[in-house]
């Protein structure tokens, strides 16, 4: 992923509140500081699914989004871990609705996640910016531990890679301790631990210290 050279908007698609910073939580940070605007679409509250009071972790954006220099956020309230139960139609309609820009950079699932609502929120973002009018645009899909890791109908294949400095890994760590509920104890994929080892072995592949990786689904230049 090369360095941007001019200032870039940036959209970020994440299913629930905790996989934007899951998966792309360091880039969002990298690109924040070279003036990059990046905003963000959620689309359910990533608990309403669970047994139990739950609180909404919508309810956390507006700090999370504060700590990762995020410009604008939008929270849906689709039905949590039940997006199939909604039409592809509408979430494509939501998205639409709430890009507050033309995006030149679109970060989103992995089609291959485990997770329901992972996969139909890459869909519907293939969909809502098909390929016309010749817009310049890439697409990229990042990698949810516990989610990316758990799904076996597709390897994830990362091509793409954005190299960080250790401020971009601290602060993903830190912006993780809002989700705190969310991870787990080491050795589980999610856990704060794997998180930072991931960043180390993607950065190892290409000779860096931390990197986040992705796949390029989709490029228009």
């Amino acid at each position: 992923m090369l360095p941007l050279q001019s200032s870039k908007k940036i959209l970020v698609l994440a299913a629930h509140p905790d996989d934007e910073t899951l998966g792309c939580g360091g880039s969002i940070c990298r690109l924040v500081r070279e003036n990059h605007d990046v905003q963000l679409i959620t689309f359910t509250d990533g608990v309403s699914s669970r047994e139990g009071n739950q609180v909404s972790r919508s309810t956390k954006l507006q700090k999370v989004c504060g700590m990762l220099g995020i410009s604008r956020y939008v929270a849906g309230d689709f039905p949590d871990n039940a997006l199939d139960s909604v039409t592809l139609l509408e979430i494509c309609k939501f998205i639409e609705a709430n890009v507050a820009f033309t995006p030149d950079i679109v970060f989103t699932h992995f089609p291959g996640d485990l997770n329901i609502d992972h996969q139909l929120i890459t869909k519907a973002a293939l969909t809502a910016f098909r390929p016309q009018y010749g817009l310049k645009m890439k697409i990229y899909s990042y990698y949810v531990p516990s989610a990316t890791d758990y799904g076996i109908a597709e390897p994830f294949d990362g091509n793409s890679y954005m190299i960080l400095e250790r401020e971009d890994v601290d602060r993903k760590l830190q912006v993780l301790k809002c989700y705190d509920e969310e991870m787990r104890t080491y050795p589980h994929s999610r856990s704060y631990e794997n998180v930072e080892n991931l960043m180390k072995v993607w950065g190892a592949e290409i000779g860096a210290q931390y990197c986040e990786k992705f796949k390029l689904i989709r490029e228009v230049a």
